[in-house]
Formats: C-alpha cells, structure tokens, sequence
C-alpha cells in the first residue's frame, strides 16, 4: 500500500524548505515600493525597476513573483501539485535590506493523515500558521536578474525576470 502524500513527509519538507524561501522571495517585493519613492535610484546607483514578474528555483521548488507598480507583490512557490502563497507590504531600510510583514497567505490549513493501526486512517484539517517576515539583502547582476540572501539562514535565491 502506498503511502499518503501528507504522510509521506513531502509536504512538511516542503514547507520547512518554504520558510527561508518564501521570507526571501517576498523581500524582492520590497523594493519595489521604495525604490519608486526613491525615484527608481537607491544610493547614488540607479537601480533596474523590480516591477513585473520573477522567478527563480531553490532545492526545486519554483518560486514566482509578481511585482506591482503600487508597492504590492504576490508570491507563489510550487513544487509538483503542492502550492503555497503569500503576499503583503514591505520596506526598504537601508541600501540593498529588505523588511517586510506577511498579510496574507495560502492553504490557511493543511490536512493532517492520522494513521489508525496498522491499515488504514483518516484526515484531519489543521490550521497553517501565518508566515514569519524576514530581513534579506539583494544585489541586482543586470536589470533582469538579482539574487536574495536571506540574514537569518545566509540562503540565496537567484530570481530571473520573466516579463
């Protein structure tokens, strides 16, 4: 008998693996915002526009951002059928560091198998708690790619434009 998915491991790897990836992800919307009340410069370099859609993979799980104008993003990161989703605003506090809050995420809950013997069991829905902020770094390598760092687990993520 083949074992659950949600009993397998796969989705608790993939969440824990989202915990650094999703908080540093996030960090390229912050940008966004400050860079155009900046005037699109930070410090006396200008900066390329973080405004349209990124993307980047870490341990395999592809990471997609979407960058607003108005200083919104909206976040998703994949792995096989298995998807989550984050979104919220962000600051800009000195060159090249990001901090932000999440406001709002997907699954909000996540089911729980609970086996019953040796066969057989059943699945509960427990709720997902809400995604931690994260302080990360970045450093633009063209105006269509830049790599986050982020200062808690020193893990970076190269994310590519798409459009």
């Amino acid at each position: 008998m083949r074992k659950p998915l949600f009993s397998s491991g796969i989705v608790e790897k993939f969440l824990r693996t989202c915990g650094f990836v999703l908080p540093a992800v996030l960090a390229l919307g912050a940008v966004t915002a400050s860079a155009q009340q900046l005037g699109g410069a930070i410090g006396s370099q200008q900066q390329p526009s973080f405004v349209g859609q990124w993307r980047g993979v870490y341990s395999g799980i592809t990471i997609t951002i979407t960058i607003q104008p108005n200083g919104q993003y909206t976040q998703t990161a994949q792995s096989g059928t298995i998807m989550t989703e984050q979104s919220g605003p962000y600051k800009l506090f000195a060159p090249n560091t990001i901090v932000f809050s999440v406001t709002s995420w997907a699954p909000k809950t996540m089911p729980v198998y609970h086996p019953t013997g040796t066969v057989g069991g059943y699945y509960t829905q427990q709720p997902m708690a809400k995604p931690s902020g994260a302080t990360d770094t970045y450093v633009f390598k063209g105006a269509d790619t830049v790599v986050l760092t982020d200062q808690m687990t020193h893990g970076s993520i190269t994310m590519t434009r798409v459009q």
